[in-house]
């Protein structure tokens, strides 16, 4: 007799524990829907790094948006407009003629139009607008000690710069804008 208890004891205990673990999975079947209810259809989980991250279309979109966006920033060149005087001589006595020039301009861009329309012998001292300009240009793009120059952190617009020797001569540079870019990637 007492071993039919213990046995029916033991079928109600395992009686009693399937059914308080089936209410247990499926209250928390219930749960999982109920979450799966509230958030939006398209919201997925994805684990980085030890955390739980929504992830959605839309945040895949601003992702891809942001990283067009830096990687513009990082590899546009810097580019420079500029205006010069050139005399195709490279003796000492064309810079000592260009250093005259320049104290008599000061900063005076007007001046500086003038005496490059006067004095300059490249073809824009004629053709540019004002005279001398040479319109707006890339890092890279000029010789090297005039591009140096242009787009050294030490110049700025509205000054004057130089005189600069390169091997078409010397130069005196009038830097009207200069839009610099830090390039954080070769291109």
């Amino acid at each position: 007799m007492m071993k039919s208890l213990n046995c029916n004891k033991f079928h109600s205990f395992r009686l009693l524990l399937a059914v308080f673990l089936l209410k247990e999975s499926i209250q928390y079947v219930n749960a999982e829907i109920e979450a799966d209810l509230v958030r939006p259809f398209l919201v997925r989980d994805i684990e980085a790094f030890g955390m739980t991250l929504p992830f959605s279309p839309i945040t895949a979109i601003i992702m891809i948006v942001s990283f067009i966006i830096l990687y513009r920033g990082m590899t546009k060149k810097s580019t420079a407009i500029a205006s010069h005087i050139l005399l195709d001589d490279t003796s000492e006595e064309a810079k000592k003629k260009l250093e005259k020039f320049k104290a008599e301009i000061g900063n005076d861009q007007t001046k500086f139009a003038k005496y490059a329309a006067m004095h300059s012998t490249c073809p824009s001292s004629k053709n540019g607008s004002p005279a001398g300009s040479l319109g707006q240009f890339t890092h890279g793009s000029m010789v090297p000690p005039f591009n140096d120059a242009v787009f050294s952190p030490k110049s700025k617009p509205g000054d004057i710069i130089g005189p600069i020797q390169t091997q078409f001569g010397w130069h005196l540079i009038l830097l009207h804008e200069k839009d610099e870019q830090r390039q954080m990637i070769a291109g």
